[in-house]
């Protein structure tokens, strides 16, 4: 009778018969002997190896069955003469079962050994049994043959051998495909093996070609949410990635991340590999942020899971390098770069591909630290083991050159810097072509070497090919992901546009091409993210028919609400970490929710036209003059180093006209700007202040410049950005001592690229809607915010009603949230409340969103802010495609967070995103009495069929007109935005 090994610990806890544990034998110290239908349940854990023995005859076949209970293993095989002849790890994830198939190739004993998983840190169980013994077929030696094959070449992968283990792992595809059917899953684990060589061999085509057959089969037998076939997704996103494609590499990978995060968890090796892959799509995409907390979070797991000093590790200290590099951070960059090194060269060798990307990456810094001889041999080591590994014409050659050919400029040696540099052009217009980022890269550092020469005519012809190579990837770029992603991938292009207008405006003043391109540029990208949020939610709306889509908008709405409830509730329930985590979640569903519908968006958007010069030009009324301000750093092409490139901020302006060429102007620093801009604003807002001197202080130095580009027009176009976006400059003075306004009409733009909009017909509007005096209420207990009434906003209300009969009043009571939710594009819609935006470290301040920040108070403000108040973020959910007009006739319903280029983020963004055609708002607060005599004169215009521009333009005369109220306080708090034609679309 055989003895029973018992496990007692195991037997213990899982309660085991004695049936269960029969079959084990200790053969000295050799392992276990496995007998057909013994059943042995083992615990695990890493760093544990389990040997078990199967005695088989000459030609023998045997299946063993290993069933995983929480802990991944492998399953390496030995044949009688005790060498390595197969490993199996089908199933990577703690539970599954590995299929361990041997052929005795001669009689003896057979070992197999239990491992744990590269990267399994926690213990657990499993069964092994002996499942099937007979005699072998033809079939059963070929595939035999395949896996010793595939073994071997995996073994020789992690030494970095990837020539030498391709031709096996085609050997072993080539003898599986001979006698296994197209759909089997070793066969698919085969191309996702030779997927994996090809990629390390940069043969990106060969790759794609490869993962694509493996996924193909996965879906067939798995579906697509197990771990193999979201690897594979995970590596063709790395392949979208290499290519120049970010935004495609993010669509694959983030399902396949989520889905390797619920099939294997947050501390596998493969799920962490998906993660470095993203930190490097959000650092390519402009996101150093988002890049750097994922980076961080990858780095986490890699310790939880002992992966350190690993190649995974090495890719993703590149990643994290380069981010340090970026932030001018060169001595943390410096550390990660060598770090990166050290392991690859330790784990592959001194001439892999992967020590390449150290050697450049630390060349880099050796360059940005001006030390040009060893930044020289960096590269130069780099190039030779590139050279040797990959063909002449690989792309990542031209990388290696673009680099040197930076070092030769900084050298003096231009020849050879544009020798070098055209060099590298070819390559990758022939490898990724011509709209590519890396391209781009080429043609900017082409045109920047010759702006240093003061080549400008070169210089302009390829600033001009980068520009339009950059336009193409901003339509691929912001066609998909949140609002926060299209912005970080527009901060992440800035430089671009300061190159641009620094080379018309410190390099080529007198060139009129110079001056078209500036002008297009800032044309195509100034309020660009606004306008694909605007695009988004019209298209949404116009498809409201698509249930789908109609609740993943409902859905948005739902997840702003939320949103507002907790930034808005009351301390004692929003406050504290568990607020924060809340309104962290939310605002990542929203940005989830965002992503999603920016997709769908792009299926049943209309192709528009491009913005071109001559567009906004024809677009241009023949008495009007557009004014384009732009904050950008001046670029010195000559400098050595970017971080010494680029000059604190300035302000310029250009002047678009109808028939006329621009005619750009540096206006001067920022730092010198802001402070009279700051002057005035504190000037206007006060009655009793003394105006005219801030006014014409700023006036000379934003209008006077401009005044001959200005001839002879009567409206201006102002498309403003940084601090004058919040400047009413129909209150400036000129040196004739007359206010602006007196000489133009104003209406203010977020872009130049507007009018174009403004062609395209909308929805047909409803009726008008006019919310007043809404019953605030008191508070009950403490209350972040207090809206005292508005007695005269009744009145208001009431008058406004008279002029438009067929309007609905709501008032009271009945002035709710709920009301505004469910409007649908009425004509006019007017809302005289309290206004609000709260700065950043104010006590009601909650959250880093600004939508979140600014509001409108309605019925119950006082009483229950989460339903008293509509925050900017839940008014750009409103649907407002077709209505002709809002006015906010509120306290400060124009200020809001500046973005750069991007407008004013609060309530004046969050209308426009609503789809609203104008927009009436105030700068600052004034009397809800003097607010309703504007706002009565102002209905009373548009009534006569006077445009929404003018009516405002003469109301603001009238006040004017009378003497105690001639200061500006009292009538130019109130700017129109958008469309200013009459309300049937009449200019």
């Amino acid at each position: 009778m055989r003895e029973t090994v018992v496990c007692t610990t195991i037997a213990i806890v899982c309660g085991l018969s004695a049936a269960v544990l029969a079959g084990m034998q200790p053969r000295g110290s050799d392992g276990i002997v496995l007998d057909p239908g013994a059943l042995v349940l083992r615990h695990f854990s890493p760093g544990d190896e389990h040997h078990y023995q199967i005695p088989l005859a000459e030609g023998e076949f045997a299946r063993v069955v290993v069933e995983q209970k929480g802990v991944d293993v492998v399953v390496q095989v030995r044949d009688a003469d005790d060498e390595d002849i197969d490993e199996f790890q089908t199933d990577v994830s703690p539970q599954g079962e590995e299929d361990v198939e041997v052929v005795a190739a001669k009689a003896g004993t057979y070992t197999m050994t239990i491992v744990a998983a590269e990267g399994a840190i926690e213990p657990g169980l499993y069964t092994i049994r002996l499942d099937t013994r007979r005699p072998s077929t033809g079939t059963d030696r070929v595939v035999q043959e395949s896996r010793s094959l595939r073994t071997s070449a995996l073994r020789l992968e992690r030494t970095a051998r990837f020539d030498e283990a391709r031709p096996l792992f085609e050997r072993a595809l080539s003898l599986a495909d001979d006698v296994l059917d197209y759909d089997d899953a070793y066969v698919a684990m085969l191309n996702f093996d030779l997927g994996d060589n090809a990629l390390e061999r940069q043969d990106d085509a060969a790759a794609h070609a490869f993962y694509r057959r493996a996924v193909a089969t996965f879906d067939r037998l798995w579906g697509p949410d197990r771990p193999y076939p979201s690897m594979t997704r995970a590596r063709l996103a790395l392949l979208q990635l290499r290519a120049g494609q970010p935004q495609n590499a993010e669509d694959l990978l983030r399902p396949a991340l989520a889905a390797l995060e619920r099939s294997l968890g947050e501390d596998h090796p493969w799920f962490v590999n998906g993660l470095v892959t993203l930190a490097s799509v959000r650092n390519d995409a402009g996101d150093r942020e988002e890049a750097e907390a994922i980076g961080r979070r990858a780095l986490s797991a890699l310790e939880r899971i002992h992966q350190t000093g690993t190649i995974l590790e090495a890719t993703l200290l590149n990643t994290l390098g380069d981010l340090s590099r970026q932030r001018n951070d060169l001595d943390v960059a410096d550390r990660l770069f060598q770090r990166s090194l050290d392991i690859a060269e330790k784990v592959q060798g001194r001439d892999t591909y992967l020590v390449s990307w150290g050697l450049q990456n630390l060349g880099v810094i050796a360059r940005e630290r001006k030390d040009y001889a060893n930044a020289q041999m960096y590269y130069a080591r780099a190039l030779a083991i590139r050279e040797r590994l990959v063909r002449a014409d690989h792309p990542d050659i031209a990388g290696l050159l673009n680099n040197l050919a930076i070092v030769y400029h900084s050298m003096g040696d231009d020849a050879k810097a544009l020798d070098t540099h055209f060099r590298a052009l070819r390559l990758w217009e022939k490898a990724v072509g011509p709209n590519a980022r890396m391209t781009l890269l080429s043609v900017g550092n082409i045109a920047r070497t010759y702006a240093s020469q003061g080549d400008v005519a070169n210089a302009l012809a390829f600033q001009q090919r980068a520009d339009a190579i950059l336009e193409t990837q901003m339509v691929l770029a912001l066609e998909a992901g949140s609002e926060r992603q299209k912005l970080a991938f527009m901060r992440s292009i800035a430089e671009r546009t300061d190159r641009t207008i620094s080379l018309h405006l410190h390099q080529a003043p007198g060139n009129p091409d110079a001056a078209a391109l500036a002008s297009l540029v800032l044309l195509q990208r100034k309020g660009r993210v606004q306008d694909a949020m605007t695009d988004l939610f019209a298209a949404v709306r116009q498809r409201v028919a698509d249930a789908d889509d109609r609740l993943l908008m409902d859905r948005l709405n739902d997840t702003t609400a939320q949103l507002a409830k907790l930034v808005l509730d009351r301390p004692n329930t929003a406050g504290g970490q568990s607020g924060a985590l809340s309104i962290a979640r939310l605002e990542a569903r929203k940005e989830q929710l965002e992503a999603t519908l920016s997709e769908h968006s792009a299926e049943f958007r209309v192709q528009t036209r491009p913005v071109t010069l001559e567009a906004v030009q024809n677009a241009i009324p023949d008495d009007a003059a557009l004014i384009e301000f732009a904050v950008f750093r001046p670029f010195n092409p000559k400098a050595e180093r970017n971080a010494e490139a680029y000059s604190p901020p300035h302000y310029a302006a250009y002047v678009i006209r109808k028939r006329a060429l621009p005619v750009g102007v540096d206006l001067g620093a920022v730092a010198d700007i802001n402070p009279l801009i700051g002057r005035f604003r504190s000037a206007v807002r006060d009655a009793d202040s003394k105006v005219k001197g801030p006014a014409r202080a700023l006036d000379e130095r934003i209008m006077q410049p401009l005044r001959a580009a200005l001839d002879r027009a009567a409206r201006l176009l102002i498309s403003p950005d940084g601090d004058l976006n919040l400047v009413p400059f129909e209150a400036l003075l000129d040196r004739q001592g007359q206010y602006l306004i007196e000489r133009y009409a104003t209406s203010y733009l977020t872009s130049g690229r507007d009018l174009l909009r403004m062609q395209v017909s909308r929805a047909v509007p409803g009726r008008p809607v006019i919310v007043a005096d809404p019953l605030f209420g008191e508070p009950v207990g403490a209350s972040k915010l207090y809206f005292s009434p508005l007695s005269g906003s009744a009145a208001e209300g009431r008058d406004i009603k008279a002029l438009f009969p067929d309007a609905t009043l709501l008032t009271g009571g009945r002035a709710t949230k709920a009301s505004l939710a469910q409007l649908k594009a009425p004509r006019i819609l007017h809302i005289a409340s309290h206004g609000f935006f709260l700065n950043v470290g104010e006590p009601a301040a909650a959250a880093q969103n600004p939508l979140l920040r600014s509001g409108l108070a309605l019925a119950g403000g006082n009483v229950t802010q989460r339903d008293g108040i509509l925050t900017a973020l839940e008014a750009s959910g409103l649907d407002l495609w077709g209505t002709k007009l809002v006015t906010l006739s509120a306290c400060d319903t124009g200020v809001g967070e500046i973005q750069n280029s991007e407008g004013v983020y609060g309530l004046r963004r969050a209308f426009v995103l609503a789809g609203a055609e104008t927009l009436v708002m105030s700068l600052w607060p004034v009397s809800d009495y003097i607010t309703r005599d504007a706002m009565v004169g102002y209905y009373g215009r548009l009534r006569e069929g006077i445009g929404r521009g003018d009516a405002l333009r003469i109301a603001k005369f009238e006040i004017l007109k009378r003497s105690n109220r001639q200061h500006p306080y009292y009538w130019a708090g109130f700017i129109q935005s958008g469309e200013w034609a009459n309300l049937d679309g009449r200019r």
